[in-house]
């Protein structure tokens, strides 16, 4: 299970806001057997999924997530990639699900795994690249997601990012001891262009 997390915030955790990061050398890669360990110990982090998307579902133990590393890099409708800072430190993973080819069309989901590395910019940039690659290279017209309502910090990325809001599906999910609404968002391959072709920073 994933929720959305460009810029998770969890009350009373990190008050120092921490220094933008440079993001010219980040990058993303192909997931491997060695990022399990890191997956597992950010999926059982309460902080961390707090705010994750039904886009994907994480493998909950070592176990199951070298099965699901198979399963994935057979799979046809998902492509998630580790997230790496400039010094090759993994920090997070992003991807585009549900992909129908005939469409063009796949949700995103990020998650920023590492605390420390919260609102330094690296989740705005990786959903950046990942809408390029989506565009560009795989040739969607349509990339949209599933984010919290509440969750504004995410939401105001999303909207740099190029996205807009769709519409609401009312109590969507189970938060404590009741449920909460989702917010629907989506950007298209000309909108996302005509944004990059602007000055924009992370």
């Amino acid at each position: 299970m994933q929720r959305d997390t460009a810029c998770s915030r969890v009350a009373g955790a990190d008050r120092v806001r921490p220094r933008r990061a440079n993001l010219l050398e980040a990058r993303l890669r192909a997931l491997e057997p060695g990022d399990i360990d890191s997956l597992i110990r950010w999926v059982n982090d309460a902080a961390v999924t707090l705010y994750l998307s039904q886009a994907v579902a994480y493998p909950p133990s070592g176990s199951d997530g070298f099965r699901w590393l198979e399963e994935l890099s057979r799979s046809h409708t998902d492509r998630v990639f580790a997230i790496e800072t400039p010094e090759r430190r993994l920090i997070g993973s992003v991807g585009l699900h549900a992909i129908r080819w005939v469409d063009r069309k796949a949700e995103l989901a990020v998650m920023i795994g590492e605390r420390d590395c919260w609102n330094r910019g690296f989740g705005s940039w990786a959903v950046r690249e990942m809408l390029r690659r989506g565009f560009e290279e795989m040739s969607l017209r349509r990339i949209y997601l599933r984010v919290a309502s509440d969750h504004g910090a995410a939401i105001r990325v999303y909207r740099k990012c190029g996205f807009q809001p769709e519409g609401v599906l009312r109590k969507d999910r189970y938060v404590g001891r009741g449920y909460a609404d989702t917010l629907m968002m989506s950007v298209l391959k000309e909108e996302f262009a005509a944004g990059e072709s602007g000055v924009r920073t992370v």
